[in-house]
C-alpha cells in the first residue's frame, strides 16, 4: 500500500505506540528481494497487485501497522555510493507482515504494491519489476494510524476496513494476533475485517484469511465487501458496529481515499437511524483516538 510522499518529513518518535528506534536524517537500510509474486493480474480489475518480500537480516524492527520508504534516485542509480552523498526523496508503504516478517524468522517484511498505471518511472513499478536477489534501499519505519493500541490484556477490539492494497496493515495486524508463533500474548478481543474488492478474483490474500478464520471463529471476523461495497457492509452491520464503537472499539480505515466520503454519510445515516449526533460522535471517537484513518 502506497501512502503520500508528503509523509517523508515525518519521524519516528513524532508518531504515536511507535517503537523505541532511532531516525537519523539520511540513514537507509538496505535489502535483499526474496520474493515477487502477482496477486491480481493486469487485467483483474484493479491493475496489477504484487507481493514483495524483501531481507533486512533481522536489522530492520518495526511494529505491525507501520510503514516504511522505498528510496528510488530519480537517475536510476542505485549505487550505495549514490545514496549516501544525496538527500533522496522516497514513496512510503504501509509493511503487509507482521515483525516476524512472513517466515516468522524475524529477518524478512512484506510489501503489498499496485502497478502504477500512469507513470512507468513510478517507485511502485520499480518495486513490481524488482527480480530476487536485487537490492533495496529503504527508510524508517514510520509510525501511523493502523498501529493497534498496546493492549496488555489482548481483550480490545477492532474493526478494519480496507480497499485494495489498503489490506497491508490489516494482514500484518492479523498476523501477529493469530499466526505469529513469536507473539506471547493469546489475543481474546476481536479482530473485524471488511475487505472491500472488485470482485473475488482481486480479493487480496482471501484464502490466507479465510484460513486464520477457520483456526479462530470466535475472535476473527472476515467480511468480503466485494464491488467494493464496504458502505453498504458497514450499514448492514451499523447496530453492531456503533454498540461495539460504544464499547470502546477501534475502527480503521486503509485505502483510497475515494471510499471515505461514502462511509462518512453511511455513518451519518445509521447514526439518524439510532438518534445520535454524529458530528459529536465523531469528534467523541477522534479525541478518543478510536476513529483512525490512512488514506491515499
Amino acid at each position: 500500500m502506497a501512502l503520500k510522499a508528503e509523509i517523508k518529513t515525518l519521524k519516528v518518535e513524532d508518531a504515536k505506540e511507535a517503537p523505541s528506534i532511532v531516525y537519523k536524517a539520511g540513514k537507509h537500510d538496505s535489502t535483499i528481494v526474496v520474493l515477487v509474486e502477482t496477486l491480481v493480474g493486469p487485467k483483474g480489475g484493479v491493475g496489477e497487485i504484487c507481493h514483495i518480500v524483501l531481507d533486512h537480516g533481522g536489522q530492520f524492527q518495526f511494529v505491525e501497522g507501520q510503514f516504511l520508504g522505498v528510496i528510488f534516485p530519480p537517475d536510476g542509480d542505485h549505487d550505495s555510493l549514490h545514496y549516501n552523498q544525496f538527500s533522496l526523496a522516497f514513496n512510503a508503504y504501509s509493511i503487509a507482515s507482521c515483525r516476524d516478517g512472513d517466515s516468522f524468522d524475524g529477518k524478512t517484511l512484506t510489501l503489498c504494491v499496485r502497478r502504477a498505471e500512469l507513470s512507468a518511472e513510478s517507485v511502485s513499478n520499480y518495486l513490481c519489476n524488482l527480480k530476487k536477489g536485487d537490492e533495496v534501499h529503504i527508510k524508517g519505519p514510520f509510525g501511523g494510524p493502523m498501529v493497534f493500541p498496546d493492549d496488555p490484556e489482548a481483550k480490545h477490539k477492532h474493526i478494519m476496513v480496507a480497499t485494495a492494497t489498503g489490506i497491508a496493515p490489516f494482514r500484518s495486524n492479523i498476523q501477529r494476533l493469530f499466526v505469529d508463533p513469536k507473539s506471547k500474548a493469546k489475543f481474546n478481543g476481536l479482530a473485524w475485517l471488511i475487505a472491500g474488492a472488485d470482485n473475488y478474483n482481486s480479493l487480496l490474500y482471501s484464502k490466507e484469511f479465510a484460513n486464520i478464520l477457520d483456526k479462530n471463529p470466535d475472535h476473527l471476523s472476515y467480511e468480503r465487501a466485494l464491488n467494493n461495497s464496504v458502505a453498504d457492509s458497514i450499514y448492514k452491520s451499523g447496530d453492531e458496529i456503533f454498540t461495539l464503537l460504544d464499547g470502546g472499539a477501534y475502527i480503521y480505515f486503509a485505502g483510497s481515499k475515494t471510499m471515505m466520503p461514502g462511509i462518512l454519510e453511511t455513518f451519518e445515516k445509521i447514526a439518524q437511524e439510532r438518534g445520535v449526533i454524529w458530528e459529536e460522535m465523531l469528534k467523541r471517537l477522534i479525541a478518543n483516538d478510536q476513529w483512525r484513518v490512512e488514506a491515499y
